[in-house]
Formats: C-alpha cells, sequence, structure tokens
C-alpha cells in the first residue's frame, strides 16, 4: 500500500464513509518502494478511518457494503494500472462478501489483525533505509533468502527493531540496523517472538548445522566453516569480521546449546548441556 496509491484511492470515498485499511509491512518491501508505513499518515488526516496490519496478509479485497473485488492489484499505482514502468497484468473479480472463500479470508483477518501505530511505522522505516533492495527484488516471504549478520552487538539487536535510532547513527550502529532490517521481520513482535524469529534465521544459515545438530561435545572453529566464511567475506567485511560476528550472535541467541571458547581463536562448543 503506496501513499499516493491512497490518496489518488480517498477521491472516491465519499468523507462521510467509515474506512478500514489492512495491510502488513516488511522492511525489504518498504524498502524497494512497494509500501509506506506513511500511509498511517494518511489514514489518520482523512479520520472515520482504521489502519491495521496482518503479518500473514496476501490478499487483495476491495469491499463496500456487501459487494467485493479480489484479485491481484496492490494499492499502489502499478496496480491500478496508471504507472507506465509498469509490466504488471492485474485483474480483479466482482463477487460478494458472503462468498465462502470471501467470508473465510475475512474471517482469518479479523483473528490475526492488529492496530497499526506510529512506533511501529517509524521502526520500520528507519529500518528499510538501511536496506539497499531493488524493486523487482523485494521478496514477500519471510526466510526467502539467507540472511547473515555482520555487526557484533546481537545483544542490542531486540532494541534496534523495536526503537531504532533516527539522527546520526554510528557505523556499528549502522551494521546492526541493517543486520536487524536484514531479517525482515514483521513489525509487533514481543522480545520473545523476535528471539524465536532470529533464531530461525541463525539456524537457516548453513554453517550452523554442525554447531546446532548432535549431541556429543564439539569444537567448531573458523577452519571448519572456512569456504563458507571466504563466499560471505567482502571487502568492507573481512573474513574474520564474518566469523567474529557469527560467532557472536550464535553464542547470544543460542546460548541454551553453544558458548563460546578461545583457545587460539575464536570458537564455538556445542555440549549436551552448556547452562
Amino acid at each position: 500500500m503506496k501513499v499516493d496509491a491512497l490518496e489518488s484511492l480517498l477521491q472516491a470515498i465519499p468523507p462521510h464513509a467509515s474506512l478500514r485499511c489492512v495491510t502488513r509491512w516488511l522492511p525489504r518491501e518498504v524498502a524497494a518502494g512497494v509500501s509506506d508505513p506513511e500511509v498511517l499518515d494518511v489514514i489518520r488526516e482523512r479520520g472515520n478511518a482504521s489502519l491495521s496490519l496482518v503479518n500473514r496478509l496476501h490478499a487483495k479485497l476491495y469491499i463496500a457494503d456487501g459487494k467485493c473485488l479480489a484479485g491481484s492489484p496492490n494499492v499502489t499505482f502499478a496496480g491500478f494500472g496508471e504507472s507506465q514502468s509498469s509490466g504488471n497484468i492485474e485483474v480483479l473479480l466482482e463477487t460478494t462478501t458472503a462468498d465462502p472463500d470471501i467470508a473465510g479470508t475475512l474471517e482469518d483477518i479479523d483473528r490475526e489483525a492488529f492496530e497499526a501505530t506510529e512506533a511501529m511505522a517509524i521502526a520500520v522505516r528507519r529500518q528499510a533505509d538501511n536496506l539497499h533492495v531493488p524493486a523487482e527484488g523485494a521478496s514477500s516471504a519471510v526466510g526467502a533468502f539467507v540472511w547473515y549478520p555482520v555487526s557484533r552487538r546481537p545483544e542490542d539487536a531486540f532494541r534496534m527493531y523495536a526503537t531504532p535510532p533516527g539522527g546520526y547513527l554510528t557505523s556499528a550502529d549502522r551494521q546492526l540496523i541493517a543486520d536487524v532490517a536484514g531479517c525482515n521481520l514483521l513489525p509487533g513482535l514481543d522480545e520473545a517472538g523476535f528471539r524465536r524469529a532470529v533464531r530461525d534465521l541463525l539456524a537457516a544459515i548453513p554453517m550452523s548445522d554442525p554447531v546446532l545438530k548432535g549431541t556429543l561435545d564439539f569444537l567448531f572453529t573458523r577452519r571448519d566453516a572456512d569456504d563458507f566464511i571466504r563466499s560471505m567475506a567482502t571487502d568492507e567485511f573481512s573474513q574474520s569480521d564474518v566469523w567474529t560476528a557469527f560467532v557472536r550472535w550464535m553464542a547470544h541467541f543460542f546460548g541454551d546449546k553453544v558458548t563460546v571458547q578461545e583457545v587460539s581463536e575464536l570458537a564455538l562448543r556445542r555440549a549436551q548441556d552448556v547452562r
């Protein structure tokens, strides 16, 4: 849902009509320019309107009274066919809210919707501003990409997710907020939910397998992950940087499974119980 398209749509809706908008905010989609958290300002200014978020939302429904248009176009100029650069072919089919499939979808939306807040809008925008995602690369599916952290302050990750700072950022802050934004997490998670989501992303990193699976005591060193580390290193982040970040994030979010060990070099130790 984009600001300009929503404002265009509002011109066709009488001011006295009650308006309900439902969308979702993913940092990668916002960074790619296909969604605007600022629609919250438009809706508040209009009045007699509400904005809810549904984390799994993919349906496109346009409803007035009992009539419904269901199909593919988002609330964007590309979806409305008003953008010359869009190559999309969109379709809407007319039905009613009495249709069992539509009714079932609306029940799912009502069950999962939560109110969009200004704090969420600010957090998602600040995360997105630290990502560089081309529009054609925006993935709507969480986990459809391999995420890898490069910052060294995982203990501050939830704070950076919930209330990312504005204005001037140190290089360390920029690295951390980019890591958090790269997780592509939906807004509104509490700390426990955030930890579960980050653990899932860390577990998806290929070199996590030998550390997390199995029960025997096992020392995992940089040498064991040499090929993967070499593939992830860049001019900005050396192989040593890549390894150190991985160790710190794993130790912070998987303290029940691994511990950091300094031998001749930084390593992770897996044991049956390290608590």
